[in-house]
């Protein structure tokens, strides 16, 4: 008989070989082959060990073996990818870098779903992945690095790609989980000629690890995808609703040990409530009319359509003023590619994205004296309108029969138009003065304007065959992030508009990766300079003269012990520092750790595969010390966590068990240190979910 055996890299199935097998104790592999594809580096599919560049994908087999609560639990196995839980559905994130706070670190790292990010490049939020329906995907990718010219703002760190989902068989599941936790899944699909329908849908109430602390999210994902002659579409609606009740940190330190603390809610009456719909269709057509390489064109053009809205209490923040913010944006992403002959392929593109973005911000609440310089009433109420163009060329040649190279040139402007509908200056919202030395309060409202920013991304990489299962990499790039319309327009006092610029990032990195019937590895290194690096200075400004600089090594490895036991491990050993930086509260931090930077970070896991129908897998996650703050006088002393899962399958019914945090540790799944405290978030204890899934 047949099986099909799947080689796990670092927790991401990056091989499938087919493994014939007799029914005797001996066992034979042959007829080995490499097709795991990708597709975040650029828009077609694309086999791994081809790629000029970084990363981990997780596949539709191992999304649905750990059935994710929230998108930090898959993510952590990949190296180098730190996705910092929040409470609920929130998170910050970390690719090859720090976690990145505060009003623009959101974009360091590009979040798209199927190649099309899912907000305008001004208006990202740290929060935004629940705005994708991750729970039911096909898949997650992350490109480790700066992204590649097929990619513009934002794609400094990384690029996070959801996968949409793709229903193979309808079904209808029903989970239960520990602190009052249920969720209930739908997929089905329907094919009707050259036609197929699809609908995913989920809805999840749960009752919060921590004292009022739950949230109600649904999530649906629409699909049409049609086949004619020469022309395809891929339709894709998407929505998406969050009510939540938001957890604070606990303050003090150590105190996610303290029993007394541990689930306690110092905010009870903090919340998020948010709203996201996208609709793209995606059209594309393959030619070949001599059915050679040397005429075959390939085009691609996405029309897309983006919403999101957003209420919530900035309960960190003394005052504890409320933030509305929403957007509506559209655009287009188009690409060609032409083979120039047999061994060479040239990529020509164009992108444009319109965008309308509001944000408003109220304090209820008086601090102190009524002239309180973070007064009660209106802070903010500006709108912003973007106009965004890129175009960018990659050409990619085999050079020989083992070498090949691509190089690729990415130009890129956008512009906002920002209109503000409050009184301009630092005055209160009536225009009278707040109690200050000059009279000035902490808001600082600019008059009308507009801004622009142009920028040239490039890169260039090669791949060398060393042998048939041994290849290497190695690749130069640059990349850039606009300011976010939350650092350019919403400033304290004595900010300028003009002293924020773009961040600008240059890379080096080599690999190599190593592939047979029974070993898979890939072991990565790079180095990254960041300038204008956007910081907050003693005085709490954003200010736009710091550098970094970002070192690591990054290891994945999977090995098939036998057709039921494998093994995989990946980690990432990586060095974040600050190189240049105003000083804070007087004291030089160049040469420190970035804070939320852990030197170490990885996990293993151990699956049995008795049959097709049956997976166990042990997985153990560590998370290595890291320092609260940027002068590294605080740190948090990191954790080890395991987790336990276990699927069975059966003719039209599945069920499956997961346990996380077996030893029930204490652990913070984020700490730091600010307002002169120790601040944690509590990661939750030993938890159990159960799931039923009925196929039909």
């Amino acid at each position: 008989m047949k099986i099909t055996a799947q080689l796990l890299l670092g927790s991401t199935i990056l091989l499938s070989t087919t493994i014939s097998t007799q029914l005797s104790a001996d066992t034979t592999i042959s007829n080995s082959a490499i097709e795991t594809i990708v597709v975040t580096g650029r828009r077609d599919s694309q086999p791994i060990e081809n790629l000029i560049g970084a990363i981990g994908q997780i596949n539709n087999q191992d999304m649905q073996l750990i059935g994710h609560q929230h998108i930090s639990q898959t993510a952590a196995r990949l190296p180098g990818v730190w996705l910092s839980r929040g409470n609920g559905q929130e998170l910050l994130a970390a690719v090859r870098s720090p976690v990145f706070t505060g009003a623009g670190s959101c974009g360091e790292i590009q979040t798209s779903e199927d190649g099309l990010p899912i907000r305008p490049t001004g208006m990202c939020n740290v929060n935004q992945l629940f705005e994708v329906n991750s729970e039911q995907a096909a898949g997650l990718e992350v490109w480790r690095g700066p992204g590649t010219v097929f990619y513009g703002s934002n794609a400094l760190h990384g690029v996070i790609n959801t996968l949409s989902p793709q229903i193979e068989r309808n079904y209808l599941s029903l989970e239960t989980a520990s602190n009052d936790y249920n969720r209930v899944k739908l997929g089905w699909n329907q094919q009707r000629g050259t036609q197929q329908w699809q609908v995913a849908a989920n809805g999840v109430k749960d009752g919060g690890f921590k004292d009022d602390s739950g949230f109600d999210q649904q999530k649906l994902s629409l699909k049409h995808q049609w086949s004619g002659t020469e022309i395809s579409s891929d339709t894709h609606f998407s929505a998406v609703n969050l009510n939540q009740e938001t957890a604070g940190f606990i303050r003090g330190e150590n105190a996610y040990r303290d029993p007394l603390l541990w689930k306690t809610n110092p905010n009870p009456e903090a919340f998020r409530d948010a709203q996201a719909f996208r609709l793209s269709t995606r059209l594309s057509n393959i030619s070949n009319i001599s059915n050679t390489k040397d005429d075959l064109s390939e085009w691609q053009i996405t029309p897309y359509l983006r919403h999101s809205s957003m209420t919530f209490l900035q309960h960190y923040l003394p005052g504890q003023a409320e933030e509305k913010n929403g957007q509506t944006s559209a655009g287009i992403q188009s690409s060609h590619k032409q083979y120039l002959n047999a061994d060479t392929s040239l990529w020509l593109g164009a992108d444009i994205e319109w965008g309308s973005m509001w944000v408003e911000e109220f304090q209820a609440n008086a601090l102190g004296t009524a002239d309180n310089v973070r007064y009660q009433g209106q802070h903010y109420d500006f709108e912003v309108d973007s106009q965004q163009f890129a175009a960018f060329a990659n050409l990619e040649s085999a050079v020989s029969s083992k070498l090949t190279a691509e190089a690729g040139v990415r130009l890129e402007t956008i512009n906002y138009d920002y209109q503000n509908n409050m009184l301009a200056g630092t005055t209160r919202d009536d225009g009278s003065a707040c109690n200050s030395s000059d009279g000035s309060c902490r808001y600082f409202r600019p008059e009308d304007r507009s801004d622009s920013n142009d920028n040239l991304n490039l890169h260039l990489g090669v791949n060398y065959q060393i042998s048939p299962a041994l290849s290497a990499y190695s690749r130069v790039a640059s990349a850039y992030r606009a300011p976010q319309i939350n650092e350019l327009y919403r400033l304290q006092k004595e900010q300028q508009i003009n002293d924020i610029k773009p961040v600008q990032l240059k890379s080096f990195e080599a690999g190599l990766r190593f592939y047979n019937d029974a070993l898979s590895a890939e072991l990565n290194f790079y180095r990254m300079n960041k300038k204008q690096v956007i910081l907050k200075d003693s005085d709490g400004f954003l200010v736009n003269d710091g550098e970094t600089t970002h070192r690591g090594v990054e290891w994945q490895l999977g090995y098939a012990l036998n057709s039921n036991w494998q093994i995989a491990t990946a980690g990432a050993w990586a060095k974040h520092l600050y190189s240049k930086s105003s000083p804070l509260n007087g004291v030089s931090v160049n040469g420190n750790d970035i804070d939320t930077a852990p030197r170490y970070q990885g996990g293993a896991q151990l699956r049995y595969q008795p049959s097709e129908g049956m997976t166990a897998e042990l997985e153990w996650l560590y998370l290595g010390s890291y320092f609260l703050d940027a002068v590294n006088a605080h740190k948090y002393p990191g954790h080890n966590v395991l987790n336990l899962s276990w699927r069975q399958s059966f003719e039209h019914w599945e069920l499956r068990l997961r346990a996380t945090n077996l030893g029930d540790r204490r652990i913070a799944d984020r700490a730091d240190f600010a307002f002169g405290s120790y601040r944690y978030f509590v990661g939750e204890g030993r938890g159990v979910l159960a799931e039923i899934k009925h196929y039909f």
